[in-house]
């Protein structure tokens, strides 16, 4: 597999690079370490964008720790992909866990190699970083929405709007689950 060519065809038709993806049947053990990889690189380039940047200090995420953020991502992630499997189910629509979180994973991951550009356009030309990272925020929803469509076979671009706007609700209730937990310890470290 050239991931050169699948990150080109992620972009310029998703739909045929979600097809490609779900044809080479990732095991789950594959599946599995793709998502402990992008974990580790989201918290890598956390950790990196904060030493170079400053740490994000808004209401919702307050001077999260690298760790924290890992932590946050992990259940983000994952809840995303059970909200998304919930709401394809009402819709008469099952897939296999293994594949949607494969998806998932790759698009995380194209997702990294994007931050990467953006920070380093901030240091380059920073008005076209703004311009990058909202064009790529946009983008790649189109691209989440063709991959959602070809991996629980809705045949309908709405029909996935609809998934990932379910997904979306679902996986924040579960942040904010994991943040009342955690947010008193959160605000004594931080300093908000």
């Amino acid at each position: 597999m050239n991931f050169k060519d699948l990150l080109v065809e992620t972009v310029t038709d998703p739909a045929s690079a979600a097809c490609r993806i779900i044809s080479m049947q990732l095991s789950f053990d594959v599946v599995w370490t793709g998502f402990a990889l992008n974990v580790v690189l989201s918290v890598f380039l956390y950790a990196v964008q904060g030493y170079l940047l400053g740490y994000p200090s808004n209401t919702l995420f307050p001077g999260l720790s690298p760790a924290m953020f890992g932590v946050f991502l992990v259940v983000l992630q994952l809840s995303y992909t059970i909200a998304s499997i919930t709401a394809a189910k009402w819709m008469g629509r099952v897939a296999n866990f293994t594949t949607i979180l494969g998806l998932l994973v790759w698009l995380r991951i194209v997702n990294i190699i994007v931050q990467v550009i953006a920070i380093v356009l901030v240091f380059v030309i920073a008005p076209v970083a703004v311009l990058f990272n909202l064009a790529a925020a946009v983008y790649g929803l189109y691209v989440l929405a063709h991959f959602t469509n070809v991996g629980f076979g809705l045949n309908s671009m709405a029909r996935s709007a609809g998934v990932i706007v379910l997904a979306g609700i679902g996986a924040m209730i579960a942040v904010l689950i994991l943040m009342g937990l955690f947010l008193p310890t959160i605000l004594e470290t931080s300093n908000v």
